[in-house]
């Protein structure tokens, strides 16, 4: 797989397609090492329609953030393109591959392994793919969020934050 030049987009709503998780699983195959292992996480994850993006995470172990960011952007992965990006301890790296003949968006978030992080990232995803009442309800915010004119990715997550965050409060983590 070759990792192409970002490109921003403007939020709009995709139904979701069982081919983020064929894409998804090639990346994680392309990207994975020893020493990294990589999730599919996001709404392509657990199959919610959006903006299409697919989410994925390299989890380092010791203290081995910097090896990692080196890592993925040895591989191509490039520096996020925001007007408030992730934090330097804990980074996003962005690309874009073809496959079969369709572009795709990566996110690439850089966490540690059994941090905090990395277990809400797992406990979200299985409450999500457990809860087809809460997948329609998420698809239906981000619907709502666009139908109000919202297609700035910064303001369209704000957007989507209230809902993640009651999620995240019924999830034991």
């Amino acid at each position: 797989m070759q990792i192409l030049k970002y490109e921003k987009i403007e939020a709009t709503f995709k139904p979701w397609n069982k081919r983020y998780l064929e894409v998804a699983k090639h990346l994680i195959d392309f990207i994975s090492t020893k020493d990294f292992e990589v999730i599919h996480i996001g709404s392509t994850s657990f199959m919610v329609g959006g903006k299409g993006i697919i989410d994925l995470s390299i989890l380092y172990q010791n203290k081995n953030l910097d090896r990692a960011v080196n890592y993925i952007k040895s591989l191509g992965f490039q520096d996020q393109i925001s007007e408030n990006p992730f934090p330097k301890e804990r980074p996003r790296k962005d690309g874009i591959v073809f496959f079969k003949n369709n572009k795709y968006i990566i996110h690439l978030h850089v966490i540690e392994k059994n941090s905090e992080e990395h277990k809400k990232q797992v406990k979200y995803k299985e409450y999500m793919l457990s809860n087809s009442k809460a997948r329609e309800e998420y698809e239906k915010t981000k619907l709502d969020i666009l139908n109000q004119g919202i297609t700035n990715q910064e303001v369209y997550g704000k957007g989507k934050s209230p809902f993640i965050k009651s999620i995240l409060s019924k999830i034991d983590i």
